[in-house]
């Protein structure tokens, strides 16, 4: 049935593909060159002969006009040289011109009377300011890539140069950045060389790129063009490089280790640490003119310490102290082009990235839950374009992908098969013990993994001031997960007291337990997704200084509903389940529209507008818990007998007797959606130099969050459920909301005269109900909205690079962000109106919602909830501010070897003023406990580094 399904799927697609109407422009924010050819009265030259040649690669394209008007398209990021000729007119040509991802360049000619055998060579100029887009964003430069200092060459954390975006979201392993309204770290999108490389059972970038191989990218924080879709947020697009016809390359080593650090506060000696970072990149000619060839590798092993402490060194010492952290990431990444004639064109690209990380989630006042993990990657692709006509492009793209996560307690083989769990990891799953200040247990196990093969195809289109473009894209996403979760048990207590895993007798003498939970058996469930876009656009323009963008987006994902599942005779009965096979969501039109308006005609200002509606990806990952219902045993007890919770039964005994929990999907589980609006403004201020300011305002709707559909109605004086016979229904509905208002400004100046500098200052507000997660008290869900976990007021980020005299160059990064925000919990010493409620969870304190830590919360509320609790008011000079500070510097010489040839060494310096940036998420929430209000761990304070770079 599958199989069959799939094969439908890919037939419609491929019907929909033959059937597109013949329009459209470049995709994959690819750029385009245009213009007029004019004689010196300015009038129309009508037959004339244009050239666009690349002056690195060499590869040129040509087009003849009848009407003085060209156009190339798409055109690949990298200077350009134009020249036009005509019949007894001289030949022109314009040098140096700058195109950069995604960019629309305009550049007249205009012809003098002579002979043809005459050339006048000008300088070429590029403008920064775009006067046919209203998207808003910016790019990242080859240059600042190369020349600002970035932490681990991550060249993604670049994109914080951009108002609009931060890293507060992003998990442990997947090196991310959030956008705009898309404050979760599942809301973006993500491309490379015009494909996905997003995760689909999450939404994080895929694969990571060795910085050797990425030309630049674009950060598109609102407004970006309806190619693009299945991302509530922003979305980036990214370029890696192609070979030139002069062999050119590094070889490079980065080195730091435990003296060049300095410890954080929660350290009290400085942790061992040593890191090596290097590899190298080559490109070159294979066919000059033609056919080139680009390839990078990096490797990054790291042997470095985890820091444990709880505050309570009399209970937790023997668990507290530095624990050796290894881990390693490898990137592989190649690349050829080539120009097959004027008129086609293709590139085959193929990377990979492996990892192993080590006590993940260790660290700060837990050693629960964490892992060990590999996450393989790997990557095919390929495009291919052709110009049917001067005025009619095709581009087809192709992507295989294979992703894993693998992930085990540190005490066991790693898995490695989703779909089966050997014996000796199971019998590694550890027990696990929360304490108010403490969290101790390696019990998660889990492995996914995921596939895409992926096909777009965007036709191309010019007609008089029309660009049409229109298009297709789908993917055959197949992902597997199996884990295990909780194994072995959770027991949490109401109050601090010795523990020592090593000493059983600590371990037999814990007392006042709240609740015992454990979840059995392991489970693997195969959900596999097929997305479908469809796209159409229009960009016209209505006066030669006004110009229309006009989008339609079409998206439909086939199996992440659970549409396909097939209930068993138990899991009909599961009230509110309803029918999968009913499920779904096919009315996701996404209209884009937007003005830009350049009122004096020069490209110098540009006034901009736009609206629309961008649909987020549903996560395979959320989805598998409903086929696993009635098949695990999910046991919660409160007040539990100690150390016996099921009072001489076993766990398999007790789940027979047990009202299930279970997780349900909606019947009307949908995409989530977001309508954005923005309006801006940029001026070029000088050739090199540009500001622009832009507002935004985004509305989501529709993502879900986890209710219980079977939460007693009138908690705390009865207990008792609706459903009889059932425990928690925990119904994924879609009625999540966020408000995202923002006012941005960018100042950029671009490598001109030895130094380029960029300054942005975000000015945000971001406020939601906890999308995708658990409605805190279900008798009143309206306590869950308030500012977003990720809100921060202000931010702001400038950038720097100089190169003075003698080979030597001076760059930096100065960030600074005000506090992320929090919500105080009550204690969990009984079962009271406040905490826990009936399904466990810690309630807020009364007088006070979510997040109001850091904002205007109610000192006085929670001074009065510790009386009652007969604990000592607050203070406020315990409260530890989450704001973030950061100077990160780069000092390089260049030692010339040849003319050809240098060595740079260099040092950096990161968080080079020690500012304590403390993890937001550790910070005691909980309003009874004593460490009320105080981090228990930071990142890291000064952190320097020495490099050194062979460049031919």
């Amino acid at each position: 049935m599958r199989s069959l399904l799939h094969g439908r799927i890919w037939s419609t697609t491929l019907m929909l593909v033959l059937a597109m109407p013949l329009v459209s422009v470049a995709q994959g924010g690819d750029a385009d060159v245009s213009g007029h050819v004019t004689d010196n009265s300015g009038a129309v030259i009508p037959a004339v002969h244009v050239t666009l040649t690349n002056a690195d690669t060499g590869v040129g394209r040509e087009v003849d006009s009848t009407d003085g008007a060209y156009h190339f398209q798409p055109v690949l990021p990298g200077r350009y040289t134009l020249a036009a000729s005509a019949p007894n007119f001289e030949r022109k040509a314009v040098t140096n011109l700058l195109v950069v991802l995604g960019a629309h360049l305009g550049q007249d000619i205009s012809l003098s009377i002579g002979s043809a055998n005459d050339t006048i060579t000008v300088e070429g100029f590029s403008p920064q300011v775009n006067t046919e887009s209203n998207e808003v964003g910016g790019g990242i430069s080859n240059d600042q890539i190369n020349k600002l200092p970035v932490n681990t060459r991550q060249f993604l954390n670049l994109a914080l140069l951009i108002p609009g975006t931060s890293q507060d979201a992003s998990r442990t392993f997947y090196n991310n950045v959030q956008i705009g309204g898309g404050s979760a770290f599942y809301s973006n999108g993500f491309q490379v060389d015009g494909v996905i490389n997003t995760w689909a059972e999450e939404g994080e970038p895929r694969q990571n790129f060795p910085q050797g191989a990425v030309q630049e990218f674009n950060v598109f924080i609102s407004q970006y063009p309806a190619e693009y879709g299945l991302s509530i947020g922003g979305l980036i697009t990214v370029a890696t490089k192609s070979g030139t016809n002069k062999f050119h390359g590094e070889g490079f080593e980065l080195f730091r280790q435990k003296a060049l650090n300095r410890p954080t506060p929660f350290q009290t000696t400085n942790p061992d640490f040593l890191r090596n970072q290097f590899g190298g990149d080559i490109g070159g000619p294979i066919i000059h003119d033609r056919t080139h060839f680009y390839a990078a590798y990096e490797r990054t092993q790291t042997k470095q310490v985890y820091t444990v402490s709880t505050g309570h060194p009399d209970l937790y010492g023997a668990n507290e102290g530095n624990f050796d952290q290894p881990s390693y990431d490898q990137m592989l990444t190649g690349r050829v082009d080539h120009q097959i004639s004027n008129k086609q064109s293709l590139f085959v690209r193929y990377a990979q990235e492996w990892n192993k990380y080590t006590f993940q989630g260790c660290g700060g006042n837990s050693v629960r839950n964490c892992y060990n993990g590999l996450i393989p990657r790997i990557s095919i692709v390929g495009g291919h374009t052709w110009a049917l006509s001067p005025n009619l492009v095709d581009q087809v793209h192709f992507q295989y992908a294979r992703a894993a996560y693998e992930l085990g307690p540190p005490s066991a083989a790693i898995p490695t098969n989703p779909s089966t769990y050997s014996t000796q990891v199971l019998a590694a799953l550890q027990t696990g013990y929360v304490f108010p200040s403490f969290s101790y247990g390696f019990g998660y196990a889990e492995t996914g993994v995921e596939s895409r093969w992926e096909l777009n195809d965007t036709l191309s289109y010019i007609w008089k001031n029309h660009n049409f473009r229109a298009g297709v894209e789908t993917s055959y996403i197949p992902f597997t997960d199996g884990g295990a979760t909780n194994y072995n048990g959770t027991w949490a207590f109401s109050k601090d007291q010795k523990f020592d895993p090593t000493n059983p007798a600590t371990i037999a003498a814990l007392t006042a337990p709240t609740s015992y939970s454990q979840t059995i058996p392991f489970l693997s469930t195969f959900t596999p997704t097929t997305p479908l876009g469809l796209f159409v656009e229009d960009e016209w323009k209505i006066i030669p200084t006004l110009t229309a963008n006009i989008g339609l987006r079409y998206d439909r994902q086939f199996g992440s509903f659970d549409e396909r599942l097939n209930l068993t005779p138990a899991q009909a009965l599961i009230p509110f389940i309803g029918n999968p096979h009913k499920r779904g969501d096919g009315n996701n039109l996404a209209p884009r529209f937007g003005l830009v308006w350049d009122p004096s005609g020069k490209a110098r200002d540009v006034v901009r507008a736009g609206y629309g509606i961008y649909y987020n990806n549903i996560q395979t990952l959320q989805t598998v818990g409903e086929p696993r219902n009635l098949l695990s045993c999910s046991i919660t007890i409160n007040s539990p007998n100690y150390p016996d919770p099921f009072n001489g039964k076993t766990a398999l005994q007790f789940c027979s007797a047990n009202n299930p929990n279970v997780t349900i999907l909606a019947q009307n589980f949908q995409n989530p959606y977001a309508q954005q609006f923005s309006a801006g403004y940029s001026r070029q201020l000088s050739p090199n130099l540009a500001l622009q300011v832009d507002g935004l305002y985004t509305y989501g709707l529709h993502d879900y969050r986890v209710f219980d559909m079977n939460y007693p109605t009138a908690y705390p004086q009865s207990a008792v459920r609706r459903q009889a016979g059932w425990a928690q229904i925990n119904a994924h509905l879609p009625i999540a909301a966020s408000k995202y208002k923002a006012l941005f400004v960018h100042l950029d100046k671009r490598m001109a005269n030895r130094y380029l500098y960029s300054a942005s200052y975000t000015l945000s507000s971001a406020k939601d109900n906890n999308p995708q997660g658990t409605v805190n008290n279900p008798l009143n869900p309206g306590l869950d909205w308030g500012p977003g976990s990720t809100d921060r007021r202000h931010a702001f980020v400038g950038s720097v690079a100089y190169q003075a005299r003698f080979g030597i160059m001076l760059s930096a990064i100065y960030t600074v962000r005000s506090s992320l925000p929090l919500s105080a919990f009550g204690a969990s010493t009984a079962i009271t109106s406040l905490t826990p409620s009936a399904d466990s969870t810690a309630q807020y304190v009364p007088g006070t919602t979510r997040n109001q830590f850091n904002r205007d919360i109610s000192f006085a509320a929670i001074n009065a909830y510790r009386a009652a609790q007969g604990v000592a008011p607050l203070s406020t000079t315990q409260l530890q501010n989450s704001n973030y500070k950061s100077f990160d510097l780069r000092v390089l010489r260049d030692f010339r070897v040849h003319e050809s040839m240098h060595i740079e060494a260099y040092g950096q310096a990161f968080n080079l003023f020690g500012h304590v940036n403390y993890v937001n998420s550790s910070i005691t929430s909980t309003a009874t406990s004593s460490t009320f209000g105080r981090a228990t761990s930071a990142t890291n304070l000064q952190q320097a580094e020495l490099g050194a770079r062979f460049v031919f």
